[in-house]
């Protein structure tokens, strides 16, 4: 399918160069670009991506901090 978008001119530029080094046309580095946009806003790829992260870390609370938590939590008016 043929469209018809408009882009700022530095982004073109660099979309020229960089389809030029990948021996790329123009057509295929668009729909590449705009694949991997989408599938990296899709809901369970941003949800992917944050299980990547907490796998990767300790997101562990201290008992003391979990209690100050509660402690704030339970002077509040609900």
């Amino acid at each position: 399918m043929k469209t018809a978008i408009s882009i700022n001119d530095d982004v073109y530029q660099e979309a020229e160069q960089t389809a030029r080094q990948l021996g790329l046309s123009r057509s295929k580095l668009y729909t590449l670009a705009l694949s991997e946009f989408i599938q990296m806003h899709k809901p369970e790829a941003i949800t992917a991506n944050l299980n990547g992260i907490y796998r990767k870390i300790d997101s562990h609370i201290d008992e003391e901090m979990a209690q100050a938590n509660y402690d704030l939590i339970s002077r509040e008016d609900w």
